[in-house]
């Protein structure tokens, strides 16, 4: 068997799934080709030689799916790229795949968008576990067949490990200087830390060619209003198995990681964090209740409730007994309940369901 996933670029937590459930599904014998239309800075990350391609020339997408020999492809988040598909000769099962399309206000109104593409060249909608879109696509598209799991992490490469302690605790964020990950909530958060006199250090890991220049220019002034200037560290384009060492040197420092995103399909930053023993705390949003029971394996506040955000992250930064209990219970939840081989049972059945053998 052999499969196609599609994306726009390598980046971020697309990134990370196409390449890990390659390498997992490769395992078993089903051979996986990864597609991008634009250059990203995740491609450094594919070092164990997924066939990828990077091109947005028709002529050549279609010989690539002419020497291909596709049984399957899995077109995520662009619905358009099911009609290309299809325009270019691919008549084999097409699968919409959504991995998290911005808030649930901006997840509907693309999938209304996406009604007419959607119902004539999708055989099949697949997405996380996560209850908007559950909702979503069981009320808009009930007469297209739909599949959700969980999808998987790197549970043997990707962990902690013991680092030299660093003198301050840190709190890191993850992801685009955009308004649904809400950088504005994190300042402030740590703002308000700091304000209580906690000498917190703030790292933020970043793909800057994915920041909105007038997002960017409002970030300045935040960071400026609020004095945060010194305490900022700013890292970007970390390859992925670096970050391990980063979120274990946050996770050891007595800090955490917050997760301050409105709204996420599948937050592979928590689930990495917690693998590494950061521990997390987390906007309540459906993206991160797969990883998330609150006060067990991390903290969730109410959106908006940034005084509660701080007080949870204050209550990790002082006791440590609860602190720890949090760290151990977080990574064997995330190690049992993303393992790579749940996630190709998964798979597989949803290609037999579709009648791909």
């Amino acid at each position: 068997m052999r499969l196609l996933f599609a994306y726009y670029l390598p980046s971020g937590g697309m990134e990370t799934l196409n390449r890990l459930r390659s390498e997992a599904l490769r395992r078993i014998g089903v051979d996986c080709h990864l597609l991008y239309f634009w250059q990203g800075e995740g491609a450094k990350n594919n070092t164990s030689g997924i066939p990828t391609f990077i091109t947005n020339n028709d002529e050549e997408i279609r010989g690539l799916l002419l020497a291909g020999a596709y049984d399957a492809i899995i077109v995520s988040n662009d619905v358009q790229t099911l009609e290309r598909f299809r325009r270019l000769g691919f008549v084999k099962p097409l699968i919409y795949e959504s991995q998290g399309l911005g808030t649930s206000a901006q997840a509907k109104e693309t999938l209304l968008r996406a009604a007419p593409c959607l119902r004539s060249f999708a055989n099949a909608i697949v997405y996380p576990r996560t209850s908007h879109l559950y909702e979503l696509f069981s009320g808009m598209y009930s007469d297209i067949a739909q599949f959700s799991f969980d999808n998987l992490l790197d549970v043997e490469r990707f962990g902690y490990h013991p680092v030299p302690i660093h003198p301050h605790p840190i709190i890191g964020w993850i992801g685009r200087i955009e308004p649904n990950k809400n950088w504005r909530a994190y300042l402030q958060i740590g703002a308000e830390l700091v304000r209580r006199r906690h000498d917190v250090h703030l790292w933020m890991f970043e793909d800057p060619t994915l920041n909105h220049p007038d997002e960017e220019a409002a970030f300045g002034r935040e960071v400026a209003r609020l004095g945060l200037g010194p305490r900022i560290v700013r890292k970007f384009n970390v390859p992925n198995l670096v970050m391990s060492d980063y979120l274990s040197i946050i996770g050891d420092s007595g800090g955490f990681l917050a997760s301050t995103s409105i709204t996420e399909g599948f937050g592979y930053a928590v689930g990495e964090a917690m693998l590494c023993r950061c521990p997390v705390v987390a906007a309540d949003s459906d993206g991160v209740r797969a990883f998330i029971e609150h006060s067990l394996t991390g903290l969730l506040y109410p959106q908006q409730g940034l005084v509660v955000a701080a007080d949870l992250g204050e209550a990790l930064l002082k006791d440590g007994g609860f602190r720890e209990r949090i760290r151990t219970v977080g990574r064997h939840y995330v190690l049992e309940r993303f393992a790579p081989a749940r996630y190709v049972a998964n798979m597989m059945h949803m290609l037999q369901a579709l009648g791909i053998r």
